[in-house]
Parts: structure tokens; C-alpha cells; sequence
């Protein structure tokens, strides 16, 4: 609990010094974008209108198979000044999302350069606040917690676990020091570099066969000693991650099992560890509850463990705009996390791989 007030501290917005017109940097604005009928049309549409004087926004049509391509031209007709790549078929040894950064950053030139998820929202001041932060903190790259935008019954129970097992298992004082390196996180719908520091770290072609690129883009740069800095970004941005139960199962099974480096030991110890500390709490309350009618011990200190629980949630989801039912309901979303885990990890020892987008990576293969 202590962690995650202390993180709520660190995490409180702060007021930078606005800074004139002429001394902010050239951007570019990276977006891949595979299969993204559904979103693409809104994050192009809201980066082409920033309160910025100079940037670029460049998108990579990933060999979509949808209408991803037809609505980008649409908008290009209306906004000339958008550039528009095709993306070149994959390359063995790289995912996909990793090799359509690489060609975006090849074909910008932007003194920073964002990386943004097709499935985001940019509010106007996005690239002018997260440059101000970038400046004024020295940051060599920045990453930013947006609004999370949850509409199906799944999104809302399932989604803030992300943001809860975030904030009490990392401690983000240790996030902007320099050194430090377990302690680091990137979050994929936000990552502001300096031009420079991309290239020292090697880019994407350093984490190439990377699933969960984004934090061991943001691992390199502390490994280089460089500057990491992670803020609140829910007045810049928002991201509707998932869309369904379907694409939610999907996509944490693509990225769990990675984000432990695929050892088996460290899944199931924090697996086994989540699963005591955020759910088990809840069983035994509500079973003694259900056969004592007067107190006991064990109903005392597990309905003490639910009230801390409870507490955490709500706090997190006021600070999140998480709602209430997330927080209501939270063993069922703690329970899903790390059934959501085992399939990640079956995926990957079953030989059959993770699977999104149409493609499906199996390290085994990779290595060969």
C-alpha cells in the first residue's frame, strides 16, 4: 500500500514553465498501424491538429488487410502535409510492430520522435506538454500513463488490473533515477525520445524480436545511464488498449509470458504471489462470511486484508478514472490476471506461439 500512495505522489501533475514557440524542437510522429480500421482515422485526425509550430506525423500501413489504407488516404486528401509509408514485408527475426518503428524512424527527421499506438487519442496540447516535460526534465525519453477508455463489460473489469499491479509492484521513484535498471518502464501509447539518445540505445533494432518492446526500449536507456522519466499523462492522451474479452485474452497472453523474459520461474512465483495477495483474501472472507455467523480470527484478518484491497482499488481508480464497478468487482478481475498468465505461457511451451495481428511469434523459432 505504501508503494502505491508513494507512486500516486510521484505521479501528482506538475506545472512546468511554458516555453516560447522558437525554442521547441522539430517532432515526428511515428504511428504503426496494422489492421486499424477502427482507430485510425481518430489518432490522425487529432495529431494533425496540435497546438505545436513544427512536426511531423508519418503513419506505416503495416500490410493491413482492412480499410486501414483506403481511410489514410482519405485524410491525406484533406491534410497533404500527412506522409504515408507501406510497410515492407516482415523480416524473419523482428515483430511487427518492432520493424514498422524501424522504418518510421528511418524515414523521419524529427529532433524527438514519438512513437504513439494507433489506438490512441492525442488532446491538442499532447505534443507541446510532453515536449515541456522532455525539456525541462532533461529527459532523454518520456512515457506517459494515458486515459484509459473502456467500454465492454470485459475492458472495465479486466483493464485497470494494468494500472493497479503497476502501481503497487513498481516503485517509480526508482524509475527516474538514473541506474536502476529492473526499475524502468515504457508504456507503448507514449514514447517520446530524444533523437539522439534512440540512436545510442540502437532503437528498435536493439529489442528487433522484442514482443513487449516498450519496456525494454525504455530498459536500454537506462542502461546507457541516460534519463527516464515517467508522468501522468491523462490530460494529453487516451487509448482504448482492447476492444472485447476475445482481443483482451489475446493480447495480455501475446505479452505477459515475454514481460518475464519467458522464465517459468519468475511467471509462476509472481503468479502464485498475485494470486495469494489479491484474490485469495477475498475467497476466504466471503467463505467464512458465508459459514460464521459470529467473528473468528480468520474472518477478522481476511476481511482487514479486503478493506486495504478495496481501499487501494478505490483510490486508484478515482486518481485513473478507473469507475466503480473495476473496483467492485476486483476479484474477478484479480482472478483473471493470472489465468490470462497461463495462457501466455502455454502458448509459448505448447510450441504453438503468441498470436496477434495475424502473425504469431514463437521464440523457439526465432532462435533457431
Amino acid at each position: 500500500m505504501l508503494i502505491c500512495i508513494w507512486n500516486l505522489y510521484i505521479l501528482r501533475r506538475k506545472n512546468y514553465s511554458k516555453i516560447p514557440d522558437s525554442d521547441l524542437p522539430f517532432v515526428s510522429v511515428l504511428i504503426p498501424a496494422r489492421n486499424e480500421e477502427h482507430n485510425i482515422s481518430q489518432i490522425v485526425n487529432s495529431l494533425l491538429v496540435q497546438d505545436y509550430p513544427s512536426y511531423e506525423v508519418i503513419v506505416l500501413n503495416d500490410n493491413s488487410d482492412d480499410k486501414t489504407g483506403e481511410l489514410l488516404i482519405d485524410i491525406q486528401r484533406s491534410h497533404p502535409e500527412l506522409k504515408i509509408l507501406s510497410g515492407k514485408p516482415l523480416e524473419k527475426g523482428w515483430t511487427g510492430k518492432c520493424f514498422a518503428c524501424k522504418q518510421l524512424y528511418d524515414a523521419s527527421t524529427g529532433e524527438y520522435i514519438l512513437f504513439t499506438d494507433a489506438d490512441t487519442l492525442h488532446n491538442a496540447n499532447s505534443l507541446r506538454d510532453s515536449i515541456t516535460i522532455a525539456l525541462h526534465r532533461n529527459a532523454d525519453m518520456v512515457t506517459l500513463f494515458p486515459k484509459m477508455t473502456m467500454v465492454s463489460f470485459a475492458e472495465k473489469i479486466i483493464m485497470p488490473m494494468l494500472w493497479f499491479t503497476v502501481m503497487l509492484l513498481l516503485p517509480f521513484y526508482f524509475v527516474d533515477k538514473k541506474g536502476f535498471v529492473k526499475f524502468s518502464i515504457g508504456i507503448g501509447p507514449f514514447m517520446l525520445f530524444k533523437r539522439t539518445a534512440y540512436a545510442a540505445i540502437g532503437g528498435h533494432d536493439s529489442v528487433k524480436n522484442a514482443i513487449v518492446e516498450d519496456v525494454w526500449l525504455a530498459r536500454k536507456i537506462k542502461e546507457h545511464g541516460m534519463q527516464l522519466i515517467v508522468e501522468d499523462g491523462q490530460h494529453m492522451l487516451s487509448v482504448r488498449m482492447y476492444r472485447s474479452f476475445g482481443e483482451i485474452w489475446n493480447g495480455f497472453s501475446k505479452n505477459i509470458f515475454a514481460g518475464f523474459e519467458f522464465s517459468s520461474i519468475a511467471l509462476f512465483s509472481v503468479n502464485l504471489l498475485y494470486f495469494l495477495l489479491f484474490f485469495i483474501p477475498f475467497l476466504l472472507f466471503f467463505i467464512q462470511l458465508s459459514l460464521q455467523f459470529s467473528l473468528n480470527l480468520l474472518l477478522v484478518l481476511t476481511g482487514f486484508q479486503v478493506l486495504i484491497l478495496y481501499f487501494i482499488r478505490a483510490i486508484i481508480s478515482a486518481r485513473f478514472k478507473l469507475g466503480f464497478i473495476s473496483t467492485l468487482l476486483h476479484p474477478i478481475g484479480a482472478l483473471s490476471v493470472p489465468v490470462i498468465a497461463m495462457n501466455s505461457w502455454r502458448w509459448i511451451k505448447s510450441g504453438s506461439g503468441a498470436k496477434w495481428k495475424g502473425r504469431v511469434y514463437n521464440p523457439a523459432e526465432d532462435n533457431k
